[in-house]
């Protein structure tokens, strides 16, 4: 039995008011306010064009902040049951069934991050409609968000998540979950790269030497987009501040970062071509280059 990871079905990222972040995610990085499929009225459900999902995610109790989660799609859905079952990783939930069909469950990895597997989305026909402020319900008008930005996000690149020992959690990610270890292509060798089958990538990241001014920012989301500067134009002129400017990796991928109004680390990026690196990796995501360890 093995579990497969297709791609990334969605991220759960935590605000405080959706008032204030939809007016980022929506009217700025554009993506599309749709039906929440759970009836937890504190979800906002919005999507990349290309249907990768955003959950923003208000206090349910209105004092404390979720934590983040990265929900990722697999092919037999019953096995990885079986198996998570037969892990011993903590918080295991029970499945569920959204109002589409999609079923889920949960589990933290070894340093606590949260984790969800699901199947895809939209297996049932749903007749729910969504407003504005993505308040979803029954009956009635469906609200069609319109962005008037230039920023064209594809969709989920990859998701960085901190970890504490890289030996344990290859344990989860590697042994587990499957997930090819790739040479990553920056300086240094304080992450690890993963790649799932449709390319979206799992940045497994150390801890810093030193904390900055905005604390731990090793927990991100990166949306993939295809003009960069207009991106970065666009963002400027909406007085979102870039951190640091565009950079290039190894592989020409060219990235920046923002926060958004809640302080959550965000990375834009394009598409990288690491395809015909000439670096190396070992299993622990160790990578060389010429035979030197980075």
């Amino acid at each position: 039995m093995s579990i497969t990871l297709k791609t990334i079905n969605h991220v759960g990222i935590p605000i405080w008011d959706r008032r204030v972040s939809l007016k980022f995610y929506r009217d700025i990085l554009g993506l599309k306010v749709i039906p929440s499929m759970v009836d937890s009225p504190n979800i906002v459900w919005t999507r990349t064009n290309d249907g990768t999902m955003v959950h923003l995610i208000e206090p349910a109790d209105g004092e404390n902040l979720v934590d983040p989660h990265t929900a990722f799609e697999v092919e037999d859905f019953d096995e990885t049951v079986k198996i998570l079952r037969s892990s011993g990783y903590p918080e295991l939930s029970d499945t569920g069934e959204r109002h589409d069909g999609q079923k889920c469950i949960f589990v933290n990895d070894s340093d606590g991050n949260r984790l969800e597997f699901t199947t895809a989305s939209g297996l049932k026909e749903s007749k729910r409609v969504v407003d504005a402020l993505g308040y979803t319900s029954e009956s009635g008008k469906n609200f069609v968000s319109n962005s008037n930005t230039v920023i064209d996000i594809l969709t989920v690149n990859h998701v960085g998540i901190p970890i504490n020992d890289r030996f344990e959690c290859m344990r989860m990610y590697r042994d587990l979950l499957n997930v090819k270890i790739i040479p990553h292509q920056i300086d240094g060798n304080t992450l690890v790269w993963t790649e799932m089958v449709d390319g979206s990538m799992i940045h497994l990241i150390a801890p810093p030497k030193s904390i900055g001014p905005r604390g731990d920012g090793r927990q991100h989301v990166a949306f993939e987009v295809d003009d960069i500067e207009r991106a970065a134009e666009a963002l400027v002129n909406a007085d979102v501040e870039i951190v640091e400017g565009i950079g290039t990796r190894h592989d020409g991928q060219q990235f920046f970062f923002v926060y958004d109004p809640d302080g959550n680390r965000l990375e834009i990026a394009t598409r990288g071509n690491h395809s015909n690196t000439r670096r190396m990796v070992d299993e622990n995501g160790y990578t060389s280059e010429n035979s030197i360890l980075l």
